[in-house]
C-alpha cells in the first residue's frame, strides 16, 4: 500500500493580543488627565495677599491695622477649611483697601481648627504662631492657606511647615523648635473654646465689634456694618 505522508498538522494561529495597546492608550489617557488637572489648578492658586504699606506697629502678630481703630474685624478660620481658603481673595482683600491700610477697621485672626481637619488643621494653625514669633504671621499665613488648597492635609505636615518658613527667610531651626516644643498648642485650643464660648460652629466666621455676621462671604453687609459703626462714632465725637 502506498504510503501516504501525515499532513502536517496546523500551527495555531496566534491571536495578537490588544492588551500592550490598550495599556498604552489608558496610560496616555491618564497622563493627560494629570496634565489638565494640574494645568486648571495652577490657574485657580491662590496667591498671597500682599500687605498694604502700613506702619509697623500697626502689624502685631494675628492683628492687622491700626491700633486705636474703633472697629474691629475678627475672623475664626481653619487652614484646611475650603470656604477659608477663598475668603481672603474674595473677602479680606477688600477690607485691606477700603478700611484696613486708612486706620479705620483693624482685622485679628483667630485660630478654630475643626476636628473634621484634624490633625492638619491644628498643625498649621501652631505654625502659624511659630511664624508670628518671627514677625511673618500674616505672609505665612497666606503661603498655609495656598499650600493647603492644593495639597490637603499632606500640605501641613511637619516638615513641610518647617520648609515653608525655610523657603520665607525665617530661621528654620527656632520654628522647628517651636513646633516640636508644641509651644502654641494650649493657644491653639484656648481659641477653640473661646469660638465655641461665642457659639460659632463653621468656618470661616467673622464678627464685626462683636457681632456674628450671618454671610461671612457678604461684603455688602459687611460694609454697611462697619458704615454704620463709622458713622456713629465719628457722631459722638
Amino acid at each position: 500500500m502506498p504510503k501516504y505522508a501525515k499532513p502536517k498538522s496546523k500551527e495555531p494561529v496566534k491571536k495578537r493580543s490588544m492588551t500592550p495597546w490598550l495599556i498604552g492608550a489608558g496610560v496616555f489617557f491618564v497622563l493627560l488627565l494629570v496634565l489638565i488637572v494640574i494645568t486648571n489648578n495652577r490657574g485657580s492658586r491662590i496667591e498671597p495677599i500682599a500687605l498694604p504699606d502700613m506702619p509697623a506697629e500697626w502689624i502685631n502678630r494675628n492683628v492687622m491695622g491700626n491700633p486705636d481703630a474703633v472697629v474691629t474685624v475678627q475672623t475664626w478660620e481653619d487652614f484646611l477649611c475650603p470656604a477659608c481658603q477663598q475668603w481672603g481673595p474674595r473677602v479680606r482683600v477688600n477690607l485691606i483697601n477700603d478700611y484696613i491700610k486708612n486706620g479705620k477697621v483693624k482685622m485679628e485672626f483667630h485660630h478654630f481648627p475643626l476636628p473634621s481637619h484634624a490633625p492638619g488643621s491644628e498643625m498649621g494653625a501652631m505654625a502659624a504662631e511659630c511664624a508670628a514669633d518671627q514677625n511673618a504671621f500674616w505672609p505665612y499665613h497666606d503661603r498655609l492657606f495656598q499650600e493647603a488648597e492644593q495639597g490637603g492635609q499632606s500640605a501641613l505636615q511637619l516638615e513641610r511647615l518647617v520648609s515653608y518658613a525655610k523657603d520665607m527667610g525665617l530661621d528654620d531651626k527656632e520654628f522647628l523648635q517651636c513646633m516640636t516644643s508644641q509651644k502654641y498648642r494650649d493657644a491653639v485650643t484656648a481659641s477653640v473654646t473661646e469660638a465655641t464660648a461665642l457659639g460659632l460652629d463653621s468656618t470661616p466666621s467673622v464678627l464685626i465689634n462683636g457681632r456674628v455676621m450671618e454671610n461671612p462671604f457678604d461684603y455688602n453687609a459687611l460694609k454697611t456694618e462697619i458704615d454704620r459703626l463709622l458713622e456713629a462714632a465719628n457722631a459722638g465725637s
